[in-house]
């Protein structure tokens, strides 16, 4: 791999770096350092150091005690709850997404919005003998196809589903968009109507889907859940695979319930 440049590097703020810099200097020492010890370890100016802690102090990332020496602040755990809260919710959703895989037999999936695409980040493959394959952490696109897209598109506002949808009528004629988007919007209304998308083979022949949308604790869509199966089975077992479907996206929007408010 060729090494890159400090010079191909995007600028960033000085007082920033340096802040940082300051804190991650107080979270790694052995001993409560002085601002002093911090000065000289950072080779900055005590009273650039000063400056620095006066801001970190108020915002309470940085506690000055008595005795002149520094540890974090209680705004440190804050942040750190949050993130520890948001990994273990991946994994909680990542369990979920087991579950229905073990529950359906069938490849399983949570996809979720990520801007004007609705990705997927978690696939477990069924445990079939005939399973589906070319899916990938990852994949994007074709959201008025896949179970997926229509489970987050039959939740979005107008502005936010056309501008979704922006790509997938470009170039084409007045008349086929109008065409498109009537029955894509026929779709959405049953799918917020019955509480899951469905994907028959209009991403891939001999393959569909559905998609159960889980929402975040504002109630807003945060994606979807849900199973991928050759057609000839989806047949035969619809029913129970929506029944599956719809529990563990219950289960993930109360999950969600409890993430941080952002």
């Amino acid at each position: 791999m060729k090494p890159v440049s400090n010079s191909s590097k995007q600028p960033t703020l000085q007082t920033v770096e340096r802040s940082l810099s300051f804190l991650e200097f107080v979270a790694s020492s052995p001993e409560p350092p002085t601002v002093q010890r911090v000065a000289d370890a950072l080779d900055l100016n005590i009273t650039t150091c000063y400056h620095l802690l006066r801001t970190l102090v108020a915002r309470g990332y940085i506690k000055r005690h008595d005795n002149l020496t520094l540890s974090l602040g209680e705004q440190v755990g804050v942040l750190f709850r949050t993130y520890q809260q948001k990994m273990d919710i991946d994994e909680s959703l990542k369990g979920m997404v087991d579950t229905l895989a073990s529950k359906t037999s069938e490849t399983a999936y949570l996809s979720v919005l990520d801007g004007n695409r609705v990705v997927l980040k978690v696939l477990v493959e069924g445990s079939q003998q005939l399973r589906v394959s070319g899916l990938f952490v990852g994949q994007s696109g074709n959201e008025h196809l896949r179970s997926s897209g229509k489970a987050v598109l039959a939740h979005l506002d107008d502005e936010a589903r056309a501008a979704m949808l922006a790509d997938v009528v470009d170039g084409m004629s007045a008349s086929e968009t109008e065409s498109l988007l009537d029955r894509l919007g026929h779709e959405l209304d049953q799918t917020r109507k019955r509480g899951w998308s469905m994907d028959e083979q209009g991403s891939d022949i001999g393959i569909s889907s559905i998609g159960g949308p889980i929402f975040d604790s504002r109630g807003r869509i945060y994606g979807a859940i849900g199973v991928v199966t050759p057609t000839t089975r989806m047949e035969r077992l619809q029913d129970h695979y929506v029944e599956c479907v719809r529990a563990v996206a219950a289960d993930a929007t109360a999950l969600l319930t409890t993430a941080p408010t952002t």
